[in-house]
């Protein structure tokens, strides 16, 4: 009778338990595959399965909403001048926008208020000189009852 053999791995591959033991199969003393992995290999614990993950990823610094200005050695950052100096141009922007506003609306208003002057000048000759006709047209009414109530005069409405 044959003695039994011993199970034989395949180098790379994983076994298939915990329990289960490798065997690697050596060639001239040194273990063939020792050390090199195989794409599509298993990891064999979570450990090199995250250490795989990492060397995977790029690199790239982590990007923060707001650097703190003691991390950077006391100095405002890139972004914190940036949003400086964008509001000092909004800012610049806003009041120049409202001085152009509010300065053609006060020369709009200096423009009515003189016309309303004028306005208001005409109105006043306009009333003085229909006071002066009123008191001119009085003077013609009275001249006119004097007249045809005077019988001094001759009758000249029968003539015509």
């Amino acid at each position: 009778m044959a003695a039994p053999r011993p199970p034989r791995v395949v180098p790379g591959e994983a076994s298939e338990s915990d329990s289960e033991p490798e065997l690697l199969v050596e060639t001239a003393g040194e273990a063939r595959g020792a050390g090199l992995k195989v794409p599509g290999e298993a990891s064999e614990t979570d450990e090199e399965e995250e250490q795989e993950q990492q060397q995977q990823r790029p690199k790239t610094p982590p990007v923060l909403a707001e650097e703190p200005a003691a991390v950077w050695g006391g100095g405002p950052s890139l972004l914190q001048q940036r949003l400086r100096e964008g509001t000092g141009r909004l800012r610049g922007a806003v009041g120049s926008a409202l001085r152009h506003s509010y300065g053609s609306a006060a020369r709009s208003l200096g423009g009515l208020g003189g016309a309303l002057g004028r306005a208001q000048v005409t109105a006043a000759a306009a009333a003085h000189c229909l006071r002066l006709a009123r008191r001119d047209l009085r003077a013609v009414a009275d001249t006119i009852d004097i007249v045809t109530a005077c019988h001094l005069l001759p009758d000249i409405r029968g003539q015509l």
